[in-house]
């Protein structure tokens, strides 16, 4: 007599199970590679952001914001040198304390500031470093910020 079997096999379970996890693995490895795009990105922004408060207050208020970096520890904080440097651990105006551990500064050039008496800067840049790359956020004489990708294709916006 023939008896009808209901169901899968062992091999076509495995099949199935190892298809699944190749899938897993590279979703996961594309959902961290998004994810470190992003903490990049977020970063760049908001240095783009401090860039045009300090602008704006250097400006408005006639006076000098100087870029200094500071470090503590494996944390860093891009502040105007009006600031203290022991205030550079707390949140506040004209200063960016590091979003995310896996971004890091790596450069930036030696008196990067803008000055108020004529709504100028000294033209440089800032380099950024992540898993994903480098990008660079540069600012030109008359005080234009831009965002440049170091590694890649050399864009800038």
């Amino acid at each position: 007599m023939k008896t009808k079997q209901y169901g899968f096999s062992l091999i076509e379970m495995m099949v199935v199970m190892a298809i699944v996890v190749i899938l897993s693995a590279g979703g996961m490895y594309g959902w961290q590679q998004w994810q470190q795009q992003q903490r990049m990105w977020i970063t760049i922004q908001q240095i783009r952001h401090l860039f045009e408060q300090l602008r704006s207050d250097a400006s408005w208020h006639n006076r000098d914001h100087l870029l200094t970096v500071n470090r503590h520890g494996k944390t860093w904080c891009l502040s105007s040198k009006l600031i203290e440097a022991t205030q550079c651990l707390s949140t506040g105006r004209w200063r960016l304390v590091q979003p995310f551990a896996d971004v890091d500064i790596t450069e930036v050039t030696a008196g990067l500031g803008f000055y108020g008496i004529r709504s100028t800067a000294w033209p440089g840049h800032v380099t950024l470093q992540s898993a994903t790359g480098k990008w660079r956020v540069v600012l030109s004489a008359q005080g234009r910020i831009r965002v440049c990708d170091v590694t890649g294709s050399n864009k800038c916006s």
